[in-house]
C-alpha cells in the first residue's frame, strides 16, 4: 500500500515538473513574441568632499563641514521595454537615486536615505509608427522627458562626465518645475535619412502638462495652459542612429563621423505662477573617431502677471555645458577616454531682480562647475570613473543665507556654499 502512494507522489511530482515547463516555456515564447527585454543600471559612487559650508542663521555666517567620504547608490534605473506589434513599441523604468548619501557631501541632489528608499517611475510611454517601415512619424505618449537639451535627453548613465551637467537641472525645473523634467504628454517626432546625400534631419514637437506648485504639486492652478516643445536637428555625416529613438548617448566609440546641430524650444503660457514661462537655445554633438564634443546653452525667461499693485516683470536666466573627451584604445578591446567639462547658470545679480526672480519660483546669481576626469571602459556597458569637481558660484548683492541656484542650496538641507569633491565610479548596464 506504502509502495503505490510513494509511486503516485513521484508521479504527481513529475506532472507538476512538466506543468512548471511548460509554463517556463510558454513565459518564454510570450517574451520572445512580444520582443520582452528587462534591464538593469546602477551607478555606484565613493567621493570624498572638501569646503562644504553651512549657513547659520542664527549667527548669519557659513560653518565649515568636516570633509568627508560617502559612499552612495547615486541612480538605478530598473526597465522593461517591448513590442507587442511591429509598429508599437512601450518603455518602462523605474528609478532609485540618491540611497546612502550624505546631504553634507558636495554632490547635487537631494537624499533617498530612510529605511526603505523610494522608487519612482522615471519613463512610461508608448510609441507608435505612424507610417509602417518609415521613420518619419513617430508618436509617443505617456510619461517622459520633454524634447529640449542635449543633456537632459540623455541618459546619466551614458554621461561621459562623472555627473551629468548641471545645466539640465536648470532647465528640467524651469519648464517642469522637478528635477527629473518629465511630464505627461504627447511626441510627435521622426527621422529623414537622405541616401544620397550627409545630410539628415530629424524632428520633435510635443505638446506637456507639468503640473509645478499649485494644489500640493498637482495643478497648474485656476490658469492653465500646456507646455509646447519642439527640438529639430541637422546630422552632417553620420546620423545619431538609424531610426528615431528616444534614447541618446555621446560616445559612440569611434562608430561614429558627424556632427548634429539642433535649435529648440519651449514655451508655456498662464498658469497661477507666472505669466509666460520659456527656454531657447541649441546644442551639439561632434563625433569623430576617437574624439567626442558636446555642449549646449540655452536662455530661460519667466514673467509676472501685471497686478494694480504691481507692474509686470521678467526674469531672465542663461545655463550651458561644454565637455570634450577622447577615446584611447587598450589592450583587450578596453577603452581610456580623459573628460573635461564646464558647466555654468548665469541670472540676476542684483537684489532687486534676484527677489523678483525668486517671487516667479526661478534662479539668480552665479553657478559654475568644472569636472576633470577620465573613464575606463571594459565595454560601452560597463566603466570605472576617476574625477574631481570643483565648485564655485556669485551671489551677487544678495548678500548671505541664498538659496537661489544649486550653489547656495541644498536640497534638506537649506543654504550652503557647495564644496569640491573627488568622486569614484562604477556604470554598470545589464
Amino acid at each position: 500500500m506504502s509502495k503505490n502512494i510513494i509511486v503516485l507522489l513521484l508521479l504527481a511530482l513529475s506532472g507538476l515538473g512538466l506543468n512548471a515547463q511548460n509554463k517556463t516555456s510558454e513565459f518564454s515564447e510570450l517574451l520572445e513574441k512580444y520582443k520582452i527585454k528587462p534591464s538593469v543600471g546602477f551607478q555606484m559612487w565613493t567621493t570624498y568632499t572638501d569646503g562644504m559650508e553651512v549657513y547659520n542663521a542664527a549667527t548669519e555666517t557659513y560653518e565649515v563641514a568636516e570633509n568627508r567620504l560617502n559612499t552612495q547608490l547615486r541612480r538605478t534605473r530598473l526597465g522593461v521595454k517591448g513590442q507587442p506589434f511591429e509598429d508599437l513599441s512601450f518603455n518602462f523604468t523605474a528609478a532609485l537615486d540618491l540611497v546612502g548619501k550624505d546631504l553634507l557631501s558636495a554632490t547635487e541632489a537631494g537624499g533617498n536615505n530612510g529605511s526603505s528608499p523610494t522608487f519612482r517611475v522615471w519613463n512610461a510611454f508608448v510609441q507608435w509608427r505612424l507610417l509602417p517601415k518609415k521613420e518619419y512619424a513617430h508618436l509617443v505618449a505617456g510619461y517622459q522627458v520633454l524634447p529640449i537639451g542635449r543633456e537632459s535627453i540623455t541618459s546619466a548613465l551614458r554621461s561621459t562626465s562623472m555627473e551629468k551637467s548641471w545645466s539640465q537641472n536648470y532647465l528640467r525645473r524651469h519648464l517642469t518645475g522637478i528635477g527629473p523634467g518629465r511630464a505627461m504628454g504627447l511626441n510627435l517626432g521622426g527621422l529623414f535619412l537622405n541616401e544620397h546625400s550627409n545630410v539628415h534631419f530629424e524632428y520633435n514637437l510635443g505638446v506637456f502638462n507639468p503640473v509645478f506648485e499649485a494644489v500640493n504639486g498637482n495643478s497648474t492652478g485656476l490658469r492653465s495652459s500646456p507646455m509646447i516643445a519642439g527640438r529639430a536637428i541637422i546630422h552632417i555625416g553620420d546620423p545619431e542612429s538609424q531610426t528615431f529613438s528616444m534614447n541618446h548617448k555621446i560616445n559612440y566609440f569611434g562608430k561614429r563621423k558627424g556632427i548634429s546641430l539642433a535649435f529648440a524650444v519651449a514655451e508655456q503660457g498662464r498658469t497661477d505662477l507666472f505669466r509666460q514661462n520659456r527656454a531657447l537655445g541649441g546644442d551639439v554633438l561632434l563625433n569623430y573617431g576617437g574624439l567626442n564634443i558636446d555642449g549646449e546653452y540655452y536662455y530661460l525667461s519667466r514673467s509676472s502677471f501685471d497686478l494694480d499693485a504691481s507692474p509686470s516683470f521678467a526674469t531672465h536666466g542663461r545655463t550651458g555645458y561644454a565637455r570634450v573627451s577622447y577615446d584611447l584604445n587598450l589592450p583587450r578591446r578596453m577603452v581610456l577616454e580623459p573628460v573635461a567639462m564646464y558647466s555654468f547658470f548665469r541670472g540676476a545679480m542684483e537684489e532687486g531682480a534676484q527677489s523678483q526672480a525668486q517671487s516667479l519660483k526661478s534662479f539668480a546669481g552665479k553657478d559654475e562647475t568644472f569636472d576633470l576626469g577620465a573613464n575606463l571602459y571594459w565595454n560601452p556597458d560597463f566603466k570605472i570613473s576617476l574625477h574631481y569637481t570643483w565648485r564655485w558660484g556669485d551671489a551677487g548683492t544678495g548678500g548671505e543665507g541664498v538659496t537661489f541656484n544649486n550653489y547656495f542650496q541644498q536640497s534638506g538641507l537649506g543654504a550652503i556654499r557647495r564644496g569640491n569633491w573627488l568622486g569614484l565610479g562604477l556604470v554598470l548596464i545589464v
